[in-house]
């Protein structure tokens, strides 16, 4: 299947594709090809999608908005009316990656919104407009699963690979909203909710078959982990000169992969820091394709900014499945010294055979690294929940609103609120990693959002699902322990996956041309 939307791209691309250039007669970017095709297929759907982008924003991202603003005391936001406009999203570069291994299609878009869209919101009482949008970044498309019936794609997920550059301004009001400080809160919380939806490593899901199955499209089991171990740095540049001054610099290194970033300690008077520092982050499939890891280094100043001293990057796709060991040069020609790094992908085993040989490499890391590393990554999938009419509440009129809070350890994540029901579907996914599946236990709270009070929980101990095939607890209804009824009930998935050292694999996915 996957060689055949291979060949249909390559065969509808060569059709189109000399209609875009002698249509648009631009020259792209290195690495990206011409985009005139597309833009021509997105001017013609684009009165089309009004209906879509308006049940998008309302059931997906006015919920998240919602929840957001009022931790800035926002209250009761909602989209009023969501207008397009007549000016489409325009993309100026599109590349394809062709990897016959995987059962899915990757597609880079750079892409860029300077529209017309109307948008009409409340928040707090107050009705306020937002005109001159406008939305630019690299984004990109993730087609899967791919099935044998038509539209041979089950969904999508959409993501941008970094913070997209977002501006707008506010229209209809000239009270709260106009206030500095208010638009910066509103600005921020706007932000914050665009890089939890869709700005890697989290990503915007939109299922097209009813068919395929939920949890798997919305929450798939990544493809592994990536170890990164920051060791040390040689012959960095002082930057503070004096007269006095003979100090060296106190250097820390940043790492950023995406949203993620990692932060060493800061080492005193040296230029040949020694960090020994690691850190983990959780890939999917489509990881390695256009991805770095970028480092930064900087000299820690107690009275004034910190002092650049160095950067460079990594290609993701040079650590898919293989280990390396490697000092990275400068990536700018004024940048003196070098930095030492070792990368280790690990894939993910079904087999409970598997922890002992990670516990001991673990521990055997740790040592040296003082930062607790990890074991085994865990998958939880909230689907819903029955009968939260609390004891307290039956004689009291209305349903609750209710969240989920995942905790696993000290790291907690929690769902999206749902309103007055008590037979909520929250369908919402999470992923941990575990440092010991023997003796971490998972922990999840159905909380009512006023006053913020338990209505149940379930306690889930890991060592048991080490028990289950394939460690895998799927669709099972636990009942939730607490204030709520006797009869109410949490559905969850449990999958645990054991991190396991990767094969080297001899074939390399491409580009294409």
């Amino acid at each position: 299947m996957q060689m055949v939307w291979s060949r249909l791209w390559c065969a509808l691309r060569s059709c189109l594709l000399g209609i875009s250039d002698s249509v648009s007669g631009k020259v792209t970017f290195p690495g990206m090809e011409s985009a005139g095709w597309l833009n021509i297929l997105i001017r013609q759907l684009w009165p089309s999608a009004e209906q879509y982008v308006n049940e998008l924003c309302r059931t997906t991202i006015e919920p998240v908005l919602r929840s957001a603003l009022e931790d800035y005391k926002l209250k009761s936001f909602r989209f009023e009316e969501i207008t397009l406009g007549q000016t489409p999203p325009k993309l100026t570069g599109v590349k394809v990656y062709d990897d016959q291994a995987l059962a899915e299609i990757v597609m880079d878009l750079d892409f860029e919104y300077i529209g017309d869209c109307k948008i009409r919101a409340s928040v707090s009482e107050l009705t306020f407009g937002i005109e001159d949008l406008q939305l630019t970044g690299r984004l990109r498309i993730v087609m899967k699963p791919l099935v044998k019936d038509p539209p041979l794609v089950g969904g999508v997920h959409v993501l941008f690979l970094s913070k997209p550059e977002l501006s707008y301004n506010f229209t209809g009001t000239a009270n709260v909203l106009d206030l500095p400080v208010v638009k910066r809160l509103f600005h921020r919380a706007v932000e914050e909710q665009i890089e939890e939806l869709m700005v890697m490593p989290n990503k915007l899901p939109i299922q097209i078959l009813n068919s395929i199955d939920v949890a798997d499209f919305m929450c798939p089991v990544p493809s592994g982990v990536v170890r990164l171990h920051i060791i040390e740095a040689e012959n960095l540049a002082k930057k503070d000169f004096g007269i006095l001054d003979t100090s060296k610099p106190d250097p820390y290194c940043i790492m950023r992969i995406g949203l993620q970033n990692f932060k060493t300690e800061t080492l005193r008077n040296t230029l040949n820091p020694k960090w020994d520092a690691c850190k983990e982050y959780v890939c999917s499939s489509d990881t390695r394709f256009g991805n770095k890891i970028h480092f930064e280094i900087f000299d820690h100043d107690r009275l004034t900014d910190d002092d650049f001293l160095f950067k460079t990057h990594l290609e993701f796709q040079e650590i898919w499945k293989r280990e390396i060991d490697t000092w990275l040069p400068p990536t700018e020609t004024n940048n003196s010294g070098r930095l030492h790094i070792k990368a280790t992908w690990y894939d993910l085993s079904d087999s409970a055979d598997s922890l002992q040989i990670q516990l001991e490499e673990m521990c055997a890391l740790q040592l040296p690294t003082k930062k607790p590393l990890h074991s085994a990554l865990l998958v939880v999938w909230v689907d819903a929940a029955k009968n939260l009419v609390s004891r307290h509440r039956i004689r009291k009129k209305g349903e609750p609103d209710t969240f989920v809070r995942v905790r696993l350890d000290d790291v907690k994540k929690k769902s999206t609120v749902r309103e007055r029901t008590n037979n909520p579907v929250y369908r919402e996914g999470f992923v941990f990693l575990v440092r010991n599946p023997w003796t971490q236990k998972l922990m999840l709270e159905v909380i009512g959002r006023k006053h913020e009070r338990q209505l149940g929980k379930v306690e889930v101990d890991l060592n048991s699902v080490l028990n289950e095939p394939k460690l895998e607890v799927r669709g099972k209804e636990f009942e939730l322990q607490g204030d709520a009824e006797e009869t109410a009930t949490l559905k969850l998935n449990i999958i645990l996956r054991i991190l396991r050292k990767a094969v080297a694999e001899n074939n390399e996915s491409i580009a294409t041309e």
